[in-house]
């Protein structure tokens, strides 16, 4: 299991490292409107402190070496730390490390030890200043909880108090017990236990890309082993003999099972001053502007710059929906009003279907038929000279009717047969629209714009027209006046089908 474990720490460990300048996954567990840095790197460094049977005092080491005493201070813990943010309020976090300790007992034991370690752990953290104070509290600070597991390999001797003479190792087994001369020999082997890991850190951005902080420690190790004492077991304080047995102790057992001594597991803890960096391309930091916390959307909707997930909460980047003053409204109103359009474009003086715009002829007599420039063309000669499978040119006509009918007149018989004419012999294109005038409602006025173009297309199909579907047919009702619908003679123009033959 232990092995196991190894395996998967130094995976993790290696993977991590590979993956540590990627600056978002987008299947990050997080919601947010722009990508995030979430990976950062860190060191620390401080005293650390032995909690166990070969303790003096409860909290204040003893820092004098004399007859009867030996100092427990100047022990270190130095460690490297890769961190993941996977949410504001969660990441995690792998650690490696190590150190040495030390420490000692007059009563019962009269020993004292030192140990060096090593240790990798992996934790999950709670972004507790999040918790306590929300997002935007407190901006440039971070304070964490965590907790987590891992393993450390410990070499522990002890010794007697004023002789100095070896006592007992991490290590000893039954092959060493009463062999002084093995015993005296250096520990060659580093004894491997499970430990769990408990802190809380705090953090000051001082950079865009570097924090410093303090990071608290306690490591509750599986083992009464790592001062080389079983605790409880009086007998553990002679040496030769039964003396001196380190396995041997009460009937307890550790938080996995393993038989230990009457007292308490060993623990051990640090406090270290920690600096961080934050990985990751183009990274920033929240200014104050105006007294406010600001965020730079311009450099976020660019992609030119990222914040760091450990300070900020993506739902502060969610910006919120602007309300315009009526002033504003104006502004923006004006700002994309369109250019006026030429009256001329509206205005068809003739009626011929050519606005005056584009119109070369505006005065063209009532019921001409002219091209697309307005020009009045001779359109018996047209048909009688088009030759079969020609492109059409454009050609604008108007058929008239009367109040509220559909029915085609007399007059107009001759001029819807030479479009036929003219559609059988070449590839001409027909598109159709109804009209009529404004002494009705609407719905009455498109209904019966639609039965006017219907009857000119009925007509035409009748009239020996070969394929139907080249012609289009719209219904526009009174919407699309040619002409005054307050006099007679508008009134006259405005119910029509206008007809636009087309290439």
């Amino acid at each position: 299991m232990k092995k196991v474990f190894l395996l998967v720490t130094f995976l993790v460990l290696g993977t991590c490292l590979l993956e540590a300048q990627a600056q978002y996954n987008p299947k990050a567990p997080y919601e947010g409107p722009y990508k995030m840095n979430t990976w950062s790197l860190g060191v620390y460094a401080g005293p650390s402190q032995f909690y166990g049977d070969l303790r003096e005092y409860d909290f204040w080491p003893v820092g004098t070496n004399n007859f009867d005493s030996q100092s427990e201070r100047g022990t270190m813990h130095v460690g490297l730390t890769l961190g993941k943010q996977l949410t504001y309020l969660f990441g995690a976090r792998l650690d490696v490390g190590g150190g040495n300790l030390k420490g000692m007992k007059r009563r019962i034991y009269q020993s004292y030890f030192n140990a060096n370690y090593f240790q990798a752990d992996v934790a999950a953290t709670v972004n507790l200043k999040g918790l306590l104070f929300g997002p935007t509290k407190m901006k440039r600070w971070k304070m964490d909880v965590y907790g987590g597991a891992g393993q450390i390999w410990f070499r522990s001797t002890a010794y007697q108090l004023g002789s100095g003479r070896l006592q007992r190792r991490s290590d000893d087994s039954p092959t060493l017990r009463n062999n002084i001369t093995e015993l005296n020999k250096k520990a060659s082997a580093y004894t491997q236990e499970w430990v769990i890991p408990v802190g809380f850190t705090t953090s000051y951005e001082l950079t865009k890309n570097l924090d410093l902080g303090l990071d608290f420690r306690l490591n509750n190790v599986n083992t009464e082993k790592l001062d080389a004492t079983v605790g409880g077991d009086p007998s553990a304080i002679y040496d030769g003999g039964e003396g001196g047995r380190l396995y041997q102790g009460g009937t307890a057992t550790s938080f996995l099972g393993t038989p230990k001594g009457n007292s308490a597991l060993d623990k051990y803890g640090f406090f270290a001053i920690s600096l961080t960096y934050k990985l990751g391309k183009n990274p920033l930091r929240v200014e104050k502007k105006n007294g406010k916390w600001a965020y730079d959307f311009n450099a976020l909707d660019a992609g030119k710059g990222f914040y760091h997930l450990r300070y900020t909460d993506p739902k502060l980047l969610v910006k919120p929906p602007k309300i315009l003053s009526l002033a504003e409204i104006d502004s923006i109103a004006k700002a994309n009003k369109p250019k006026e359009i030429d009256p001329r474009l509206l205005i068809d003086t003739d009626n011929d279907g050519v606005s005056d715009y584009f119109d070369k002829e505006p005065n063209t007599p009532a019921g001409s038929i002219v091209t697309g420039a307005g020009q009045k063309i001779d359109f018996d000669k047209y048909v009688k000279d088009a030759l079969p499978g020609m492109a059409c040119s454009e050609i604008f006509a108007n058929v008239l009717f009367d109040t509220d009918k559909a029915i085609i007149k007399p007059e107009f018989y001759d001029l819807l047969n030479k479009v036929v004419e003219l559609m059988n012999k070449t590839q001409c294109r027909l598109q159709m629209a109804g009209h009529a005038d404004r002494r009705a409602s609407d719905r009455y006025n498109v209904a019966l714009s639609e039965r006017r173009v219907n009857a000119v297309k009925q007509y035409l199909s009748q009239a020996g027209l070969k394929d139907p579907n080249r012609i289009v047919v719209d219904a526009y009702g009174a919407f699309k006046p040619i002409a005054d619908n307050g006099t007679v003679d508008g009134l006259k123009k405005n119910r029509r089908v206008e007809l636009k033959l087309m290439p």
